[in-house]
């Protein structure tokens, strides 16, 4: 594998744009799918009553907001990447 990436990587600018276009295109669809599961992370938080009647519910809130803030840094952290790789090339 680590030689079909170095042949694609080759000195040649033009082959190296086209992987990093297709390395582009897999971060703004892994982007997309974080941010689908935080979406459907916030609408379980939004049904959950604001006060946590029984401590099996309040431990299903701590987790469900640890998905949420764990999808909301993998998008900033996809961003920061995307928007890196766009200026280099």
């Amino acid at each position: 594998m680590c030689k079909m990436l170095r042949f694609f990587l080759t000195p040649v600018r033009k082959r190296r744009l086209r992987v990093v276009s297709v390395v582009i295109l897999l971060l703004r669809l892994l982007r997309d799918i974080e941010h689908d599961e935080m979406c459907s992370n916030e609408d379980l938080l939004e049904s959950f009553d604001s006060e946590c009647e029984s401590p099996y519910a309040c431990c299903k809130y701590n987790i469900i907001e640890e998905e949420y803030l764990s999808c909301e840094h993998a998008i900033n952290f996809l961003d920061s990447a995307i928007d890196d790789l766009e200026y280099v090339y």
